[in-house]
């Protein structure tokens, strides 16, 4: 019995070496057919941009609204063109009675109040963001939709 048990343990090491010898072998025909270029001709990677401030901050918005032309809505409006114009007036939205009845034409200042808190600002919107306390945060978001929602 004894041998028997020495038998199968050589018949699964004998196995596992097969097994990683294939493998090896299938590594090795893979690097083979891999085309290389000499280090010259390789490109050169260019350092990662730095996301401006505007961009992050834009990224609390990014989950409800798109700033594209041309974008589906969200669960907030496409922003594209938002300023100059009238507040809930996309026509493939539908808005708060409080946003609709605001008589808001959106500018700096007014999209600058709207971030500080918007039920604050528009009492009955139905927008559940809490608001950018932050100033500096502000003024580069609002930089960041003037250039991307032209």
């Amino acid at each position: 019995m004894k041998s028997l048990n020495t038998d199968y343990k050589t018949i699964f090491v004998l196995l596992l070496l097969a097994i990683m010898i294939s493998c090896g072998e299938k590594k090795e025909k893979k690097e083979d057919s891999i085309i290389k270029r000499p280090k010259t001709e390789v490109a050169k990677k260019e350092p990662k941009q730095k996301m401006s401030a505007g961009a992050r901050a834009f990224i609390q918005c990014a989950a409800c609204h798109n700033l594209k032309e041309g974008q589906p809505n969200k669960v907030g409006p496409n922003l594209y063109g938002i300023f100059g114009r009238p507040a809930a007036s996309l026509e493939n939205f539908t808005y708060s009675e409080a946003l609709t009845n605001s008589g808001i034409v959106w500018d700096e200042e007014k999209i600058r109040n709207w971030l500080s808190k918007p039920s604050d600002y528009v009492p009955g919107t139905t927008m559940a963001f809490i608001g950018i306390k932050n100033e500096e945060q502000q003024i580069a978001l609002i930089k960041y939709l003037k250039e991307e929602t032209k």
